[in-house]
């Protein structure tokens, strides 16, 4: 599931210095799923110009969110708008996450899911 998308990626022609990305993925075989932040910034800076970050989801935080997801119109849309885009584009935001490139650092850490009172899934920040 694509949550959260800006820029034009870097490939393209109309790229002009920002893109990144927030996902969900989920392997079939284990059952375990992904938070997966990827972040392009080409200006000159002392960071990288790629990078990415992790947070695993257990199968039972990942199977909330497939149940929030069956009610989206376009789960590979980011800009899709409706609540269940809404709602984990939103609380994404500021999640522990493992920075994984270019270089490991640290422990991934589990992410939470709640489903609010409506049904929709949230990720639930860890204090």
């Amino acid at each position: 599931m694509a949550i959260d998308e800006r820029g034009v990626p870097s490939d393209h022609p109309d790229h002009d210095t920002v893109y990144d990305w927030s996902r969900v993925m989920s392997c079939p075989d284990c059952g375990y799923g992904e938070l997966r932040h990827f972040s392009h910034d080409c200006w000159p800076s002392e960071d990288e110009i790629d990078m990415e970050w992790s947070t695993q989801l257990l199968p039972a935080a990942l199977a909330l969110v497939k149940e929030g997801v069956a009610a989206c119109p376009d789960p590979a849309a980011p800009a899709c708008a409706c609540p269940v885009h809404a709602s984990l584009r939103e609380s994404e935001k500021g999640m522990k996450r493992l920075r994984i490139y270019p270089r490991r650092e640290g422990e991934r850490p589990d992410a939470a899911v709640a489903l609010r009172d409506d049904g929709v899934p949230a990720f639930i920040h860890s204090t």
